[in-house]
Order: structure tokens, then C-alpha cells, then sequence
């Protein structure tokens, strides 16, 4: 058996970066109208390059303008969902189970654009021969 480490991002609906260590290892790009993603980033390799060390994973999210015509007035919107998770894979590669590491992240609102409508971060080490997240930080800015 053989642990793996992932992301899978769903709906983005404008702007998702993901950042491993400071370095970026996703971008969506400007997206609207909240397309059907369903991208899966694996991150094994990354925490395993410096397995005594803690990680940093970031995922900031950021409502942008669509047009030359929006106003700082003018809401847009934003929705980001993603998970992280682990995979347990057999010795032929068969999914044997999936287990989430954190609560998946699902959320949808309305926000002036040109700001960062999300930044939440999450601090992994190594114990017992597994990841855990030790620390979680969100911040998220949208209109009532």
C-alpha cells in the first residue's frame, strides 16, 4: 500500500492560486461564470522533498474584474472549492480509500472586485510517518 497526498479543485469562478512553500503549483487564470473544474494536483512529492521540515500550502483566491467597464461598486462573484486529501493505492494503482485532511472548502459570495477574496493557509508535518495539519489561517472578504 502507498500513501498519496492531493488536491482536487472543483469550482472556481474567477481567480484561484495555490502555493506550496512559497512557490506557485496552480493557477486557475482569470475564470468566470463557475466552470465545471475537476483538477487533481499531487503534492506527495513536494512534501516528501523535505520530509522533516513543515509546509506551508496557501490558497488565495482573487476577485478580479471581467471587464475595462466594472466599478470598484459593482459586485462580483466569487467561488472557490477545493479539498485536500489522501489516497491509499494498492500495489497494481487500484483507490483502496480516500480520506480528507481538512474540511473541504465550499463557499460562494458576492464582493467588490480587485481584491483577494480568500487566503487560507495550512501548516503540514510529518508524524508517525504521515502529514497532519497542524495549523489553519482564513481570511475571506465578501459583501453582506
Amino acid at each position: 500500500m502507498k500513501k498519496q497526498y492531493w488536491i482536487n479543485v472543483r469550482n472556481v469562478d474567477n481567480r484561484l492560486v495555490i502555493f506550496f512553500d512559497g512557490e506557485t503549483i496552480w493557477d486557475s487564470g482569470i475564470i468566470r461564470d463557475d466552470p465545471a473544474i475537476n483538477k487533481n494536483i499531487e503534492i506527495t512529492d513536494l512534501l516528501k522533498a523535505e520530509p522533516d521540515c513543515s509546509h506551508e500550502l496557501i490558497f488565495e483566491g482573487f476577485n478580479n474584474t471581467y471587464t475595462a467597464h466594472d466599478t470598484d461598486e459593482d459586485l462580483n462573484p466569487w467561488h472557490f472549492n477545493y479539498r485536500i486529501f489522501t489516497r491509499t493505492v494498492d500495489k497494481e494503482g487500484k483507490v483502496v480509500s480516500e480520506n480528507d485532511l481538512v474540511k473541504p472548502y465550499d463557499e460562494k459570495h458576492l464582493s467588490n472586485p480587485h481584491i483577494r477574496a480568500i487566503n487560507n493557509s495550512y501548516r503540514f508535518v510529518r508524524k508517525n510517518h504521515d502529514y497532519k495539519v497542524v495549523a489553519n489561517s482564513l481570511s475571506q472578504h465578501f459583501f453582506d
